[in-house]
């Protein structure tokens, strides 16, 4: 990535880089929604713990958030040991997954190269790490 732009949110542990784009991009967060209103009808991914709500603004004009951009973005997102414990105490797999305004739409490998990223410091936790080329301003969830 050419001249990214990193932006780092410490309190929930994320990460956004950004690369160069036609357009001056940001990464801000947005209020957490409420998980009791993000409940899905399809009973699949189960979410366990709101991360954050990321959005792309244009830094031209501030409060327009971008659903497209140039060049596709990584997002670093910090999984806990007791989110892995979570879902293995479930038989499941560890998810990360964002609300689309109607249901969980879990992120995967083919499409937004999705891959869990242990932590080197042992501690159980790790980091989720997707590829994202379209985005609102969903959020965020570690579920199962």
């Amino acid at each position: 990535m050419a001249n990214p732009k990193v932006f780092q949110f410490d309190q929930e542990d994320v990460k956004v880089t950004i690369p160069e784009q036609s357009r001056r991009v940001r990464a801000v967060t947005l209020p957490l929604g409420s998980l009791g209103k993000m409940a899905s009808k399809s009973g699949g991914f189960q979410p366990d713990r709101l991360v954050i709500n990321i959005a792309l603004e244009d830094e031209d004009q501030p409060g327009v958030y971008l659903e497209e951009i140039d060049l596709p973005f990584e997002l670093r997102i910090r999984y806990t040991r007791g989110d892995l414990e979570k879902a293995q105490k479930a038989g499941k797999e560890l998810k990360l997954a964002f609300w689309d305004g109607k249901q969980w739409v879990v992120f995967t490998r083919e499409k937004h190269q999705f891959e869990l990223q242990p932590s080197s410091q042992g501690d159980g936790g790790g980091y989720g790490v997707v590829r994202i080329s379209r985005w609102g301003d969903p959020n965020i969830a570690w579920g199962k």
